[in-house]
């Protein structure tokens, strides 16, 4: 068996899948003797990616499936795994997650199999690591496919949702398709569990539009998410945090409100700096990927936003995740947010 140093001649260039239609279509037709894998920070599509690949293998090919983490696979075990026959299926594969964490010893049994090729098993592997932080990753970024899971840019935000409603069997208004985006601010799996509520509450078949979607997504007291964005960027501090205890009070979950909260924050950013530099509609809709109706709120924010230092208000969300992951009231943490993003004026 070659020592790690006889396999950097033996790379066979960049493998990297840019698209995630193009590893998803990978995942939906694999066979024997795939190698995929799956980096990157983003869990939600690598999660998506490893369930893909298991229905196929285990409904489709009848493969039995053996699941890992790296750190488990001591020198011989991965080989052996590999090359022992499965006796009640047709072949194996074999899912190993934090893949950067394998063994050195392990590591050329891997890099083996990469470039040697599989018969009747398969390979999924997964990290929440970039070929940068990982010296594994970076080889097998160059002998297998290879897909980063990083967060989606804005633009690839309507595609992901129209591909969630369809999985659902449900159809989204424009509008509809725009209202999700804002909510779920580019969080996949908060945009995933709102495309799921809307089908079981809806049911399948039906054509989802503004009010049948505001139906499942706003607080059940009038208030919504929406709402409180509203008032933090129109600079109405009072009717601000009054929506946010009313949003705690019935349930929303801090995590969401925040992750929405700081993704409109930086499309309010944009279109200020945009708007201060000159442009108009279609420079902050290029920008920020917003449509209307987000689109007329942004143009209307960049007159009543409260003006704050960028490092001050990175520093408050910041504070606000911290306080959430640590257990700090809940009120508390919305009030300082929202006293630093409002002037208190109104």
């Amino acid at each position: 068996m070659q020592g790690l140093s006889g396999y950097i001649h033996a790379e066979k260039g960049n493998m990297k899948i840019r698209k995630y239609s193009e590893i998803h279509n990978m995942a939906v037709n694999a066979s024997g003797g795939t190698i995929l894998v799956a980096a990157g920070p983003d869990i939600y599509q690598s999660g998506r990616l490893q369930s893909t690949v298991v229905k196929k293998f285990r409904k489709e090919l009848d493969y039995e499936i053996f699941r890992f983490d790296a750190v488990e696979l001591r020198e011989g075990d991965l080989k052996r795994h590999l090359l022992e026959n499965s006796l009640f299926s047709a072949g194996k594969l074999i899912v190993i997650s934090d893949i950067h964490k394998l063994w050195k010893a392990t590591v050329p049994e891997l890099l083996d199999a990469a470039q040697e090729g599989l018969i009747d098993s398969a390979l999924f592997l997964s990290s929440s690591k970039v070929p940068r932080e990982s010296a594994i990753l970076r080889k097998l970024e160059k002998a297998v496919p290879f897909y980063v899971c990083y967060e989606p840019f804005d633009s690839d935000m309507p595609g992901w949702a129209k591909r969630l409603a369809s999985e659902e069997n449900i159809n989204l208004s424009r509008e509809a398709v725009q209202l999700l985006i804002e909510y779920s601010g580019r969080n996949l799996r908060r945009l995933s569990d709102a495309v799921s509520k809307l089908a079981l509450y809806h049911g399948p078949g039906v054509q989802v539009d503004r009010d049948k979607m505001m139906e499942v997504i706003s607080g059940t007291g009038g208030a919504d998410i929406f709402h409180l964005g509203d008032m933090i960027f129109c600079n109405r501090r009072g009717e601000a945090v009054d929506t946010a205890w009313s949003l705690l009070q019935y349930g929303e979950e801090p995590v969401g409100m925040l992750a929405y909260l700081f993704s409109l924050w930086q499309k309010v950013i944009w279109a200020m700096e945009i708007v201060e530099g000159g442009g108009g509609n279609r420079e902050v809709s290029a920008k920020t990927g917003a449509r209307y109706p987000l689109l007329d709120k942004l143009m209307k924010f960049t007159r009543t936003a409260c003006k704050v230092d960028t490092a001050v208000v990175a520093e408050a969300f910041a504070e606000a995740d911290h306080g959430i992951k640590t257990g700090v009231d809940r009120l508390l943490i919305f009030s300082r947010l929202i006293f630093t993003l409002t002037s208190g004026h109104l």
